[in-house]
């Protein structure tokens, strides 16, 4: 509350706007800093945030099929050759992080490709750009 030269208050509303409130989106990063990092940028931005270290653990999750939109870090798919055989699985559209641009795969609409260290408002822009404004309906 905010008081007035009358000594009186005046009620101030401070509310939360969740943005995405409908959206949920599976991080799948290996690294606990890095996971923490984007978390935290996506739930500020209003989206629910469904986050694992290991792939396999989140392809399993309950919820895996009522994602819109995925974030992978690449250290999450063992290997090197093949990631986009074994990203297969994983809910669509997907934003790829990688540490170089020399390890990914043929890139599609369907997967994003951001490069480390994650700056700025990259990874909310191109998640936000990869959902739409519509909410997509979701698998029960």
């Amino acid at each position: 509350m905010r008081g007035t030269l009358d000594g009186s208050a005046i009620p101030i509303a401070v509310e939360k706007v969740a943005l995405h409130p409908q959206h949920k989106v599976l991080v799948v990063v290996p690294d606990p800093e890095l996971r923490r990092s984007v978390e935290f940028a996506l739930e500020a931005e209003g989206f629910r945030v469904d986050s694992h270290a290991l792939l396999a653990a989140a392809l399993q999750a309950a919820t895996a099929g009522q994602m819109v939109c995925s974030v992978v870090d690449e250290n999450a798919v063992s290997g090197r050759s093949g990631i986009a055989d074994r990203l297969d699985p994983v809910p669509r559209p997907i934003v790829l992080l990688v540490d170089r641009l020399r390890n990914v795969p043929e890139t599609t609409s369907q997967i994003a490709i951001l490069t480390k260290p994650l700056l700025g408002r990259r990874l909310v822009d191109t998640v936000v750009a990869l959902v739409g404004n519509e909410p997509k309906a979701s698998a029960t």
